[in-house]
């Protein structure tokens, strides 16, 4: 072989070679508290309490079953949580609407962690339904859920969602699709076969920017209900709670997209010193 052939031929498997290396990513990470609670009116307060992770670490995380956590109700004490087993936490009395809440988390070894939420009003719904069709094997009927949504001044973020029961055992899940204005698109994808042409990834938002104290209207279509029981969720999320839902939603999106690399997505958190989530909402929910 001639020389001038031989040393290009040298010089690129050089290059080749020298580029593939192992790469030894190190994690460095100190643990911290990451507490999980969302307040709401119809419920008693419950919440959970665990330990941060390294990004390399997949097993469980581990709860926190030694700590301090003190709620306040404006600026007052109104109890501290009882431990009940492996990290949750409750305390037996409920939230109230309108009220601002402070939370603070302490544990030995760690930074104490706090962090405020203010408890929205739940939404004020009227609604008629309005026959379409009858399923004559089983003389079930078809109906459009038409919904009247009285938003109050200021901001709200809704979320609409469905619960069913089927012997004995309670599923969950998105709501029928919509088309209004007020329904938000970050979630939204094709779907030729759907009523519209679209549908939204498991949830429905609602936002009430450019519409803030009206009367929003809108139609559910193509209800059926068969079922032991059905319900139509209103949640109406703090500010808090709507982008951690928003960011959570996001990240399952990417993760179930079919592209083989996506850019990671940080869950949203309002924890002070520490990790999770500290929201709240209120919701009214329609029998079907």
């Amino acid at each position: 072989m001639n020389i001038k052939h031989v040393c290009p031929f040298l010089f690129l498997l050089s290059i080749l070679f020298s580029c593939v290396q192992d790469v030894n990513l190190e994690y460095k990470h100190e643990s911290k508290l990451c507490l999980n609670c969302i307040l709401n009116p119809d419920s008693i307060i419950t919440a959970s309490l665990t330990l941060s992770h390294a990004l390399d670490y997949s097993g469980k995380f581990e709860a926190v079953n030694n700590a301090v956590i003190t709620l306040y109700e404006e600026d007052n004490i109104i109890g501290t949580l009882k431990l009940k087993s492996n990290g949750k936490y409750f305390l037996n009395q409920r939230p109230v609407s309108g009220k601002t809440y402070h939370i603070v988390a302490e544990s030995t070894g760690y930074e104490s962690l706090k962090a405020n939420t203010t408890v929205p009003e739940k939404p004020t719904i009227e609604y008629t339904k309005d026959t379409t069709a009858i399923i004559e094997n089983l003389n079930v009927p078809i109906f459009d859920l038409n919904v009247q949504l009285f938003d109050k001044k200021g901001k709200d973020n809704y979320w609409l969602y469905i619960t069913y029961i089927v012997g004995g055992i309670k599923y969950g899940g998105n709501s029928k699709e919509i088309n209004a204005p007020y329904v938000d698109t970050f979630n939204r994808y094709i779907d030729s076969d759907s009523k519209y042409g679209f549908r939204h990834f498991l949830q429905i938002r609602m936002s009430d920017e450019g519409y803030d104290g009206q009367n929003l209207e809108f139609t559910i279509p193509d209800n059926v209900v068969y079922l032991d029981y059905k319900a139509q969720h209103f949640l109406n999320a703090d500010e808090h709670y709507d982008k951690y839902i928003q960011t959570t939603l996001i990240k399952r999106m990417s993760e179930n997209d079919d592209l083989p690399f996506y850019e990671p997505v940080q869950i949203y958190s309002n924890i002070e010193n520490g990790y999770g989530i500290f929201g709240s909402c209120a919701i009214t929910t329609i029998k079907l």
